[in-house]
């Protein structure tokens, strides 16, 4: 039968239950026990004969004779339900079987027992439906084997597969994890302008719109850090935020064009303080979820053990691309880039093609938690420069898995140094980055009032989860990413 067959089978189940005066979408469910709470309790509420109800979306239906057998599941999992046409009298049983389908949200009450094969199981002496479904389940869900189609659909996915709903909880325990240490260490939750009228705080490529009232061209936020820095400015000594952020940019399995990022500075640290306290952090985190130091991704483990290492961008750059980036010139690392298939542009910096080496052949080799710091000056607009080698900066990368997880450093606090950075990146925006930093004027006058030295990160929500769900993708980890629409 087509599918337009079966919606209209269905809308004809749904007025013959308006018909009869029966509301089949109720505002409220008088529920009493989640399934897990009536199998956990379920010894006890046997021997009491204590009534309950239970509400949840019907995923079976097995009809015997006068009776019907279905499988029940909420959030929290799955309970037999027995409906007997003795219980609920001819009449209603007839029009139960004649009206409720698999798909459709009911609302059951009775008492528990078990089958003669030993299954738990609610004996209905009441229901009610709640939801009615005008479009049948899947009777299999291809989403394993189409993952295009699982990410369109991801509704279906989260009823069918577990393990997707199963990521998603885990994304949302990795961000309650980080929010209770962030505030237990006296951060202040906070909130910054998604909507901005300059973008900056990274190197990327924005959404452009406008605010018609006024006229108005503004960008959604790349990230949310030259605001937070303001923070630090106003006094706010510790500060942290949990956002949406936009980059328009490509998406693979580590991007997405809309991702969510932490970022959090505390006046008075470093990059040495940051790292410290970062690794810190993520060690409780895995602990917390999984009570050891290690986790499986991708089929290798992953030991998060204290102190993380630590080694230079120089250092690993020489190691991987056999160039020391300090003595090479520009024209040595275009040519190294064309032997490995890296795309380059005229606006590219020295900077710019040794970071998309590096990205190429040292980062995916990288499995345990591992700290790349002092990276060069010309890719790192926002850092202060390390006093005795001022080509590079006091920054960090944390990569792990090979992902990049984290990115902080030492925050540039000198309003001279900053405006002369932004114009280098203005001048390279001008050369056709697109990615360059602008200048923003107003920060650089924030800054000239007085910003006390500190030091700030932004996390990868996304990766982060990715990596410690075990998934392939960023995109397993988000509810619902951006899909190419069909036409």
């Amino acid at each position: 039968m087509a599918l337009d067959e079966l919606r209209q089978v269905k809308l004809d189940k749904l007025n013959k239950v308006r018909d009869n005066g029966i509301d089949p979408y109720p505002s409220s469910s008088l529920r009493t026990h989640m399934a897990a709470e009536a199998l956990e309790g379920f010894t006890e509420l046997e021997k009491s004969g204590e009534k309950i109800i239970i509400a949840g979306r019907v995923m079976t239906k097995r009809e015997h004779g006068g009776s019907v057998f279905l499988d029940v599941v909420d959030n929290s999992g799955k309970l037999q339900a027995y409906i007997k046409k003795d219980n609920l009298g001819e009449e209603d049983f007839t029009f139960f079987v004649n009206t409720v389908d698999v798909g459709d949200f009911i609302e059951s009450e009775g008492v528990v027992f078990r089958t003669k094969k030993g299954e738990e199981t609610l004996e209905v002496s009441k229901y009610r439906l709640l939801a009615k479904s005008l479009l049948p389940l899947p009777e299999k869900w291809h989403g394993l084997q189409d993952i295009e189609e699982r990410y369109r659909k991801r509704y279906l996915d989260f009823v069918f597969n577990k393990d997707a709903k199963d990521k998603i909880i885990g994304r949302s325990m990795v961000t309650q994890h980080i929010r209770q240490y962030l505030i237990a260490n006296k951060f202040l939750e906070v909130d910054t302008p998604v909507l901005q009228t300059l973008y900056g705080g990274a190197n990327a490529k924005p959404f452009k719109t406008k605010l018609a009232i006024l006229d108005l061209d503004l960008y959604l936020r790349i990230a949310p850090e030259l605001f937070l820095k303001r923070m630090l400015v106003g006094g706010f000594e510790r500060v942290f935020e949990i956002g949406r952020v936009f980059r328009n940019e490509g998406f693979d399995r580590e991007h997405n064009p809309e991702f969510t990022m932490l970022e959090f500075y505390a006046a008075y640290w470093d990059y040495e303080k940051m790292m410290e306290f970062t690794e810190g952090m993520l060690v409780h985190i895995v602990k917390e979820m999984f009570g050891k130091d290690r986790v499986q991704y991708q089929e290798k483990e992953i030991e998060f053990k204290t102190p993380f290492k630590r080694v230079t961008f120089n250092d690993l750059f020489n190691e991987y691309a056999n160039l020391d980036y300090d003595s090479s010139t520009q024209e040595e690392l275009a040519e190294k880039a064309k032997e490995l298939g890296i795309e380059i542009n005229k606006a590219m910096t020295k900077g710019n093609i040794a970071d998309e080496i590096y990205k190429k052949v040292a980062r995916p080799n990288i499995l345990n938690p591992t700290y790349i710091i002092d990276h060069p000056l010309e890719i790192s607009p926002l850092s202060k420069k390390i006093p005795d080698d001022p080509k590079h900066v006091a920054r960090f990368q944390l990569v792990v898995g090979g992902m990049e997880v984290t990115n902080g450093f030492s925050e540039l606090n000198d309003p001279q140094d900053q405006r002369e950075r932004f114009e280098a990146q203005e001048k390279n925006a001008k050369e056709g980055n697109e990615e360059a930093h602008r200048i923003d004027e107003d920060y650089i006058e924030a800054m000239e009032y007085g910003m006390p030295p500190a030091a700030g990160i932004g996390i990868g929500i996304d990766r982060l989860s990715a990596l410690l769900t075990d998934s392939h993708s960023i995109r397993e980890v988000i509810a619902f990413p951006l899909m190419k629409p069909r036409s």
